[in-house]
């Protein structure tokens, strides 16, 4: 069996190096930033588990293109170029080891790279007609991630590398659940939990064999395959769910709906709400900013600003 493509080297970094130097006619400045990103991603797919070329798919730099649209949301890109320089580095140089086999991933359609700050038109929350449709036709296990997702408004690897049982045990006792683990930039958080919280731990439990919600005969980078391709054959969105939880909570806390939903303009919802809930605009302009914050810190992100992304 070769190791990466029978390039020459063991090093993931160095297969990749030698293929660009050896079969790109681009000028070497171009190569030298193709061999900086590359290597960034290799030190990202190593924490991965994956450490030769031929693991490379693209449900990986997928879920990498997404790694680097999470960083540009917490301000650690000044413009969404770099990350998607980023997964154009990665498919050059996988073309180039495949000779010509490797089918590019593209930044926007399928990592959802945007502009920072960027505030979309329409919401990307997972309807509740979609979230109880395809329960019926997906894994048992991914049913009970998705209800994660949404309830808490965890990231993919957040949900399977929670511990229900200790997170049940937690929320009972004080109201809440810590978030330590899988975490981006290894940042913990806790998030409140109701009933509905208890409800969706408790069923989850049932199909936890080990310390998470990974299979106790799998490991994560498997099972994280598994879930992508079963996705991707069903045609949902892990991502959506926070995004719906990200709506849900802003309707809890203002008690009106987020301006994804009711269609208002960003600039214009401080209006709508007031008149919404009918209260002076000063009141409304703090109670947005309040749910804002709230909801940023509960998805995990740093800036209150991320909270545009989610509700408009």
């Amino acid at each position: 069996m070769t190791c990466n493509f029978g390039i020459g080297s063991r090093s993931m970094i160095d297969a990749g190096r030698m293929a660009i130097r050896k079969r790109s006619s681009t000028g070497f400045k171009t190569q030298d930033d193709y061999i900086d990103r590359w290597r960034l991603f290799c030190l990202w797919a190593s924490g991965q588990g994956v450490t030769k070329m031929e693991g490379i798919n693209k449900e990986l730099v997928v879920e990498y293109g997404r790694h680097l649209q999470q960083q540009l949301e917490a301000g650690e890109h000044k413009s969404a170029s770099a990350p998607k320089n980023y997964v154009s580095a990665v498919n050059c140089i996988m073309k180039l080891a495949t000779h010509g086999k490797w089918v590019s991933v593209r930044p926007g359609s399928d990592c959802g790279i945007q502009r920072r700050n960027y505030i979309p038109k329409s919401s990307k929350a997972m309807t509740d007609s979609r979230h109880m449709a395809i329960q019926t036709d997906i894994d048992e296990r991914i049913v009970h991630l998705l209800a994660l997702q949404r309830t808490f408004g965890l990231r993919f690897k957040e949900s399977c590398l929670l511990n229900p049982k200790s997170a049940l045990k937690q929320a009972q006792k004080f109201g809440l659940i810590s978030v330590t683990v899988g975490t981006k930039g290894g940042r913990p958080r806790r998030i409140p939990c109701g009933a509905d919280g208890l409800a969706v731990l408790g069923q989850a439990i049932t199909v936890q064999d080990g310390k998470s919600m990974v299979p106790k005969s799998m490991t994560y980078i498997k099972f994280r395959q598994q879930c992508y391709t079963e996705a991707t054959a069903k045609n949902f969105n892990f991502h959506g769910e926070r995004h719906a939880y990200a709506q849900n909570r802003y309707r809890e806390i203002t008690n009106a709906p987020s301006p994804l939903e009711t269609g208002w303009g960003h600039r214009g919802r401080i209006t709508k709400l007031a008149e919404q809930l009918n209260i002076p605009e000063i009141e409304a302009k703090e109670l947005d900013r309040e749910a804002r914050l709230r909801i940023a810190i509960e998805l995990g992100h740093s800036r209150m600003e991320i909270s545009n992304a989610y509700l408009g």
